[in-house]
């Protein structure tokens, strides 16, 4: 079965991203400040309709502590962001202004569109029945996300299709083989992670406050095993 929602995704961030890149120098900050708000606003709105799906409040809880524990004992932020430092100065793509800022901002961004609960929701989703609305929908909204931050990040934005087609195709090929050993609660809890993390996401990208997304990144895998044992005992 052929990914058509990932691929169209992917191909709507590549657009974007182009078309933010050779815009970039003719749009005022008056503009984007605001926008920048609007689409960390509507993160955080996706991120609370998602969470509220929850069937495990103590387990999501449980999971998403956990994950921020092991995120920052290995100090998982810097060293992905080292490695796309290194990836980029060696591509020779331009870092514009602070560095620190901009890698900063290109984790926040990375993140949006590799592992936000929706695309990740979405990819599964196709996996097991074929429907991509799901990632339809997010294409749609990616174009116009991908056109925003490619106006400061620059064309340095296309090498982030590449984590994303990876990881989308991953949960989309993985997602027969994980659903024989899951339950609905389960899927539940997961989706209400990934909800807390594009809330997070959200908070970031509006400048609200800045919480390291990618140090939360493990708690999208502790939710299964943490969501199965509370499942156990309270059943």
């Amino acid at each position: 079965m052929v990914p058509k929602g990932i691929i169209l995704d992917c191909l709507c961030v590549l657009l974007g991203t182009n078309l933010g890149s050779a815009i970039k120098n003719h749009i005022p900050a008056r503009i984007n400040q605001p926008m920048n708000v609007i689409f960390g606003l509507s993160a955080i709105a996706i991120g609370i309709t998602s969470v509220v799906k929850l069937h495990s409040l103590p387990a999501v809880i449980l999971a998403f502590i956990l994950g921020g524990l092991i995120g920052e004992a290995v100090n998982l932020d810097d060293r992905i962001k080292s490695l796309f430092q290194r990836i980029l100065e060696r591509l020779r793509f331009p870092i514009h202004g602070d560095k620190e800022v901009y890698m900063r901002f290109y984790l926040i961004v990375t993140v949006t569109f590799c592992a936000s609960g929706t695309n990740i929701f979405g990819a599964i989703n196709e996996g097991i029945s074929g429907d991509f609305t799901i990632l339809l929908s997010k294409a749609v909204m990616d174009i116009f996300a991908a056109t925003l931050f490619a106006t400061t990040l620059g064309r340095a934005m296309n090498l982030i299709v590449l984590p994303q087609f990876l990881i989308l195709c991953a949960c989309f090929y993985g997602a027969r083989f994980i659903l024989p050993l899951t339950t609905e609660a389960m899927l539940q809890d997961f989706v209400a992670v990934g909800g807390l993390l594009t809330l997070v996401l959200g908070l970031s990208i509006a400048q609200i406050k800045h919480i390291s997304a990618v140090n939360l990144l493990p708690a999208l895998v502790l939710i299964w095993p943490s969501s199965w044992l509370f499942g156990q005992w309270i059943g």
